[in-house]
């Protein structure tokens, strides 16, 4: 019995966050918003019924006190509320798969400081965000939450089961299957699913306060979730660069954006582009070389078949060099738009395997020339070939990452470079541009005597050093 009542909680039962001043006029206004299109399209006719039309569910009251239960510290509240907002629960159920997708423009939108009507949703970013607490759905799956459907459910939700033999791969496609179908997530897969995904809890959060304060900026973010952190929130301003960009979309910069320390999530800045700048890697060596963090986007080119985006992020300055540099902030990623079972887009990071986060050089004739990431020599985690025309891709033990293309050899169809924090370096580091010191004229040079360990007394010499 009392176990029960613990799952029915109500908003009676346990207070919810109370509203602010700010947050009662946004909720008035959106209530009493002119254009009903306005607020009956996407996410806002979800939470427009949810305010203005609820069902027999747990939460009730006033339209301030439902709402107050989305941000309920209380995990069984808010689990309520939000089952109840998903439409999951109605009469005529939707899907999960259509609850999320709606979320995530909403989300995309505020987090982009975009006010468009057009999807900026790819089909691949719902499933990636569904599967993202892949314990849970395991969890879901297991034999300890096997359910059978319910006799007199009038919704005739139910939750499947698998055999304890089914690879997690087979549980993540179900997963996903289900969420497509309408009615088929009961409330206890969906209360697992909700309490384990931060991904989802913080595109909720922003699809909120987009619905709710339409003109804001992310920055000032002012519907919040428990647990969730505002720096997380925090997006660059790019958007004239990003709506022109042909790799860059919205759901993956919003995925990367994560992934990045915090000082190289605030504004980015397009530096290269194959399609308006032309194909040319001196044009592209000298867009990335010694400016700062950068994120490097590819699409390879195929004969058959969709094509993969992939790239990297380089945390610290790319140096002309003979040898292996950078930090184990750098990371690869690749997308994977229709693989159903590993859908969206891999990141990986470095292991600490080795040291071989970034390799950059040109102009030598024993040596690779080109831009690498992880792996080794002749055999990179991601290659760009200075010929500019082709690249290869290996799994690399740097980053614990697979092969990022389709191929491992492929063919560059187009490359983006976004600086995204510019150089710490003094202006008057960047006089030597130009100034090379007597060895690093010589690359090949260096490297042998790096082979052989012997100390470059003139490394810190220039070339036209008035005494030489």
């Amino acid at each position: 019995m009392g176990a029960n009542t613990s799952t029915t909680r109500t908003s009676k039962d346990v207070p919810a966050k109370k509203l602010n001043t700010e947050t009662k006029d946004a909720l008035n206004a959106f209530l009493s918003g002119h254009d009903p299109e306005t607020k009956r399209t996407g996410f806002s006719s979800y939470l427009y019924l949810y305010l203005a039309e609820p069902s027999n569910e747990p939460t009730s009251g006033s339209p301030a006190q439902r709402l107050a239960c989305l941000s309920s510290s209380d995990r069984i509240i808010q689990s309520n509320a939000m089952y109840e907002l998903s439409g999951l629960a109605r009469d005529k159920p939707t899907s999960l798969n259509h609850f999320v997708s709606s979320v995530c423009q909403y989300a995309l939108l505020r987090f982009w400081h975009i006010h468009a009507t057009e999807p900026c949703v790819e089909s691949w970013l719902t499933n990636w965000v569904l599967v993202q607490p892949k314990t849970a759905i395991l969890q879901i799956y297991s034999s300890d939450y096997q359910q059978k459907r319910v006799t007199g459910n009038s919704l005739g939700l139910t939750m499947l089961s698998f055999d304890e033999d089914n690879s997690a791969e087979q549980h993540f496609a179900k997963w996903i299957n289900d969420a497509e179908k309408p009615g088929r997530i009961s409330t206890e897969a969906w209360r697992i699913w909700w309490q384990h995904s931060n991904i989802f809890h913080e595109l909720m959060c922003l699809a909120l306060d987009y619905a709710l304060y339409p003109q804001a900026l992310s920055q000032d973010l002012k519907f919040t979730l428990p647990q969730i952190s505002e720096h997380n929130m925090r997006s660059p301003n790019t958007i004239p660069a990003l709506e022109s960009s042909c790799l860059l979309s919205p759901s993956i910069g919003w995925i990367i954006s994560k992934e990045l320390p915090r000082e190289a999530r605030m504004n980015w800045t397009r530096v290269y582009s194959s399609k308006l700048d032309g194909r040319s890697w001196s044009m592209f060596k000298k867009a990335i070389a010694r400016r700062g963090s950068l994120l490097i986007l590819v699409r390879e080119k195929l004969e058959k078949g969709k094509p993969r985006v992939f790239g990297t992020y380089i945390d610290q300055d790319l140096e002309r060099r003979p040898s292996w540099q950078g930090t184990s902030l750098n990371l690869l990623f690749t997308v994977h738009p229709n693989d159903a079972t590993i859908p969206g887009l891999m990141v990986y990071k470095a292991t600490g395997f080795n040291n071989h986060y970034q390799y950059f050089n040109y102009s030598t004739k024993t040596l690779p020339n080109g831009l690498g990431i992880g792996g080794q020599m002749e055999h990179f985690g991601l290659w760009i070939d200075s010929s500019f025309t082709c690249g290869h891709s290996n799994s690399a033990a740097t980053f614990g990452s697979q092969q990022l293309s389709t191929h491992s050899e492929f063919t560059i169809d187009t490359v983006e470079a976004w600086l995204v924090r510019p150089s710490q370096r003094l202006d008057s580091d960047d006089d030597d541009r130009t100034q090379k010191s007597i060895v690093e004229a010589n690359p090949e040079a260096v490297a042998m005597l790096e082979m052989a360990n012997r100390k470059m007394y003139s490394k810190e010499l220039p070339v036209n050093d008035k005494h030489f």
